[in-house]
């Protein structure tokens, strides 16, 4: 039984009750991420917790649904890097570096990466809850491509828009692509942090070298 989830029968208090879901997600968190969603059971789940099955069930009707609300939380995680930082910098691409660089972290979490491992491995199965996931992450998306136009000065158009927004995804790629595909491959990407920074320092002045030029060559014809 998980430390701290105690059952004298009767109807929970309302502090028990938050306490006990707090509880289902963090050991389905911990059973989805280490041993993969097939071989993961809701029976499983309940006996490390030390509840019964019904208990789950009453909370989530499904194994599948219980993954969801998994991936709910990790995309509300993924939401805090909204939260700090970026609107309180005035330089647009300071911002941006910021952002960039708590969205690596966060990708770099091992169960960041389990997750898009999951959803990867069975992508038509899930499908509707990777759809939950980039709607997610689509603040991000519209954040990045605001302080992207702010810094590129081009004027508001549909064009220019889409034209922001293939950059954005690009910028990116390049930051977080080749250290997420290593963490799906089984690979550590960097030994330490420094070795992360160095990593980090190095694609940001491509990127940001990438930026100036389209600034010098102006927005699409």
């Amino acid at each position: 039984m998980v430390e701290g989830v105690a059952h004298s029968g009767g109807r929970p208090s309302h502090e028990a009750a938050e306490e006990l879901d707090r509880t289902v997600i963090d050991v389905a968190t911990t059973e989805f991420m280490s041993r993969g969603y097939a071989a993961t059971s809701v029976e499983r789940i309940a006996k490390v917790i030390g509840c019964s099955k019904a208990t789950i069930y009453r909370r989530y009707p499904s194994k599948k649904e219980l993954f969801r609300a998994v991936v709910h939380v990790r995309c509300q995680g993924m939401v805090a890097i909204l939260q700090d930082g970026p609107e309180t910098m005035p330089d647009p691409m300071d911002a941006i570096k910021d952002m960039l660089r708590r969205f690596l972290d966060f990708l770099l979490v091992p169960e960041t990466v389990e997750t898009y491992r999951i959803l990867i491995m069975d992508c038509q199965q899930f499908a509707s809850i990777t759809a939950d996931l980039d709607a997610a992450i689509e603040p991000l998306h519209q954040r990045m491509n605001m302080l992207l136009g702010k810094v590129l000065g081009w004027p508001d158009t549909p064009r220019n828009r889409a034209e922001i927004s293939l950059m954005e995804m690009s910028l990116r790629g390049l930051v977080t692509g080749w250290p997420l595909h290593q963490m799906l491959s089984g690979h550590t990407p960097f030994a330490n942090e420094d070795e992360k920074h160095r990593f980090f320092e190095a694609s940001w002045n491509v990127l940001e070298s990438a930026v100036r030029q389209r600034i010098a060559s102006g927005p699409p014809a």
